[in-house]
């Protein structure tokens, strides 16, 4: 049986707690919103706002460290397209390919020893980290012109400092948040999606007038101003499991996770591999895709109609923000793992789609078809990215959510970029 208190924030602001009662084995409570088919959700006796000043504020951070890392990897297309175009002309595909592949290794490579960080100091200090890493590796990013330069300040500076920033806002929400974890989460999310959006379109308006140095600059200093957000809102409020006892061994990854009788672990990491091999291709081609069926020569990437490939990123993006949105708010009426199933879904048909007819008809892949597959394949993805967290999240307590959350991308994200790197 559950019980709601409505209790008055401090902010004056009506608050709502969930209060679980004790006699219940934590295998066997579940939120009244999830689907009968989802796993168990693990809980103890955790009270969660569910809403209210401070939690929401806890959101706006989330979204804003999420917009300076996921908007960064989500715009991974506009730099890929001036890198190969404008900056290393005489590089082939696949070495320039290689300081995407670290920077998404790197994004996701850290996420094990974050998370158990996370969970055991809460935020503050990986975030600030986070931020400096960031930013340190985007301003350095103004500055360079060779390639090592590249490798060294977009994937191994910028791309560790995403990793700081992900978890911790992911796993701030997480403690704010139960019954609406969906919600919540897809909100913040959408902050991946609107840096996506705005990102590319910045960098499309101002690198012809201001050249690369100046125009990653600016992106630098509204890195800074996200940053600087997510550092003052996001902040953890349920103590680390061994409470003051808490020793470095506890910011330690641990495997065991995988091995906890269920399977339920184990088998949601591989799906979410395979999903994962799908997800970064599109994001980071479309525009140079769109350039080359085109035939638009490299020196015309900025202006004309080439100028539409970093619209097409927005577009994609732009309806990403929606899929998080939409996605979030139906997992916490009928299932977190029901809604992804339905989802991954539609995002293979959308895939598959666009594909089949670029191979079998190519005559008829028009430029309205690859915007139809840029807004269905945006839309759909969208709950890969923002669902993904909230299915981990059933199957741990909130204690090690972080553990559970990081551990699971860093595993999957270390197998699919090992193997994308060797291909290239």
């Amino acid at each position: 049986m559950r019980m709601k208190d409505q209790q008055a924030a401090a902010g004056g602001g009506g608050k709502e707690m969930l209060v679980e009662k004790a006699d219940k084995p934590p295998m066997e409570r579940r939120a009244s919103l999830l689907g009968p088919r989802d796993p168990p959700l693990i809980q103890n006796d955790i009270t969660y706002p569910e809403g209210g000043l401070r939690a929401w504020l806890v959101v706006l951070g989330a979204w804003s460290g999420l917009a300076a890392s996921l908007g960064v990897y989500n715009s991974t297309g506009v730099i890929e397209a001036y890198l190969s175009r404008e900056l290393l002309p005489n590089e082939s595909p696949s070495t320039i390919g290689w300081i995407f592949g670290v920077y998404a290794f790197m994004t996701w490579f850290c996420g094990a020893q974050v998370g158990p960080t996370f969970d055991a100091k809460g935020p503050r200090e990986l975030m600030i980290a986070g931020s400096l890493c960031t930013l340190v590796g985007v301003f350095a990013l103004s500055f360079s012109t060779e390639y090592y330069q590249f490798i060294l300040a977009f994937s191994v500076l910028a791309g560790g400092g995403a990793s700081l920033l992900i978890t911790p806002a992911m796993g701030s929400v997480a403690h704010w948040f139960s019954e609406r974890r969906g919600l919540a989460s897809g909100i913040a999310f959408t902050g991946g999606g609107v840096g996506g959006v705005l990102f590319p379109l910045m960098m499309q308006s101002l690198l012809p007038q201001l050249g690369w140095a100046w125009s990653i600059r600016i992106l630098g200093f509204i890195l800074l101003i996200l940053c600087s957000i997510s550092v003052a809102f996001c902040q953890s409020r349920v103590p680390p499991r061994n409470g003051p006892h808490t020793t470095w061994r506890d910011t330690l990854p641990d495997l065991r996770i995988f091995l906890d009788g269920t399977g339920a672990m184990s088998m949601t990491t591989a799906a979410l591999f395979l999903v994962d091999l799908a997800y970064l291709v599109p994001m980071t081609y479309i525009p140079s895709y769109y350039l080359d069926r085109q035939g638009i020569p490299g020196d015309k990437t900025l202006s004309g109609d080439a100028a539409f490939a970093y619209q097409l990123l927005a577009i994609t993006n732009g309806s990403s923000c929606f899929g998080r949105y939409v996605a979030g708010a139906l997992a916490d009426r009928f299932g977190r793992y029901n809604t992804l199933i339905v989802s991954l879904f539609f995002c293979l048909v959308s895939v598959a789609g666009f594909w089949l007819s670029d191979v079998l008809a190519p005559q008829f892949n028009s430029i309205a078809l690859l915007v139809l597959f840029t807004v269905l394949f945006g839309f759909v993805s969208g709950s890969n990215v923002s669902l993904t967290p909230i299915c981990l999240g059933q199957l741990c307590q909130i204690q090690d959510y972080g553990k559970y959350y990081a551990t699971c991308y860093t595993m999957l994200r270390a197998r699919r970029e090992n193997g994308r790197i060797g291909v290239l």
